[in-house]
């Protein structure tokens, strides 16, 4: 994959996470998108994300940027021929996880936003507090990695 294909790849991944409409791609399918269409697989095999935003179903659980990169990766192995060995991205998603805490404090979604976005309670104050403004960077940041692991 290309320098350029990766950009092309993560400015269309970060414009579906940033539009605010019916397009929006949650965390998890903006980065399994950018691995999707950087790998030139099916982008749409990214709705398998869906329920991976927000920490699992919003639940504030592993942070959907870091389950959309484990998607991919699983996703490249079960695409790799029959002799490839499998479960090759262990060692460099345990790191890219290792350096996303190092990073930003926390992998969960309750940890890096400091509130429980499982509740309607919770989700307003992430909202009125502005803790949802730092996902974009997780994202970022997430798609950036991966696309060196992929590389």
């Amino acid at each position: 994959m290309t320098p350029e294909l990766r950009e092309q790849a993560k400015a269309q991944a970060m414009a579906g996470y940033l539009d605010p409409g019916p397009n929006h791609l949650n965390c998890a399918q903006a980065v399994l998108t950018s691995a999707l269409l950087a790998t030139q697989a099916n982008p749409a095999m990214a709705n398998a994300a869906n329920y991976f935003g927000g920490g699992m179903v919003r639940m504030g659980q592993t942070c959907g940027a870091l389950t959309g990169a484990a998607i991919a990766l699983g996703l490249r192995d079960f695409s790799a021929p029959a002799d490839t060995p499998k479960n090759t991205g262990f060692d460099p998603m345990q790191q890219l996880m290792r350096d996303f805490e190092e990073q930003f404090g926390a992998v969960t979604c309750k940890g890096l936003l400091g509130c429980d976005i499982s509740t309607d309670k919770g989700f307003r104050e992430a909202k009125k507090t502005q803790a949802l403004t730092r996902c974009p960077l997780f994202v970022e940041w997430t798609i950036d990695r991966l696309g060196e692991i992929l590389s």
